[in-house]
């Protein structure tokens, strides 16, 4: 049974300008560490309406050995892993967006939707969706670490946004 997720960020700043640094491919290329084995894409399309769609596209190679071992055991080899973020442009104060997230390695899949909203004196990114491991009786306590971390990486992809954008103040 897939595990549920949901959690919020809360930005400084407005929606417009939280918008404008999460389809940045800088501020993307920048969430890669130097010297991993990762890469990043980001595309820009148009939507059915017309609009701005931009797809952020992130792998990354990790050696199994930085792995916790009951994850590390499962693992044949490398494990590839990729998350695909997408944006739509800002409409009426908000923007919406998709999360998924999928491996090699481990038959593990994440699915999830984005909503960045005003939200006290700047903006809040709310974050819902779900996790899915399909190992036999090991793949729900891969699921609660993997949903711990969709938490943290929120939290540092917030916590870089929030300087970026601190930094331009």
């Amino acid at each position: 049974m897939p595990k549920r997720f949901e959690f919020s960020a809360e930005f400084d700043h407005p929606v417009e300008r939280v918008h404008a640094v999460l389809i940045d491919e800088d501020y993307w290329r920048s969430r890669i560490v130097e010297g991993s084995r990762g890469t990043v894409r980001v595309e820009s399309v148009a939507d059915d309406d017309g609009l701005p769609l931009v797809t952020v596209t992130m792998t990354e190679t990790v050696d199994p050995d930085r792995l916790p071992a009951v994850v590390a055991r499962t693992v044949r080899g490398d494990l590839r892993m990729e998350r695909i973020d997408t944006w739509r442009t800002v409409r009426d104060g908000s923007a919406s967006g998709r999360l998924s997230g999928s491996s090699t390695g481990i038959p593990v899949t994440i699915d999830g939707e984005y909503r960045l909203r005003p939200g006290g004196s700047g903006s809040v990114l709310d974050i819902r969706g779900t996790v899915r491991v399909r190992i036999p009786l090991l793949g729900s306590q891969i699921e609660l670490m993997v949903r711990k971390m969709v938490e943290q990486m929120v939290a540092r992809d917030r916590d870089e946004a929030q300087r970026r954008l601190d930094r331009a103040v």
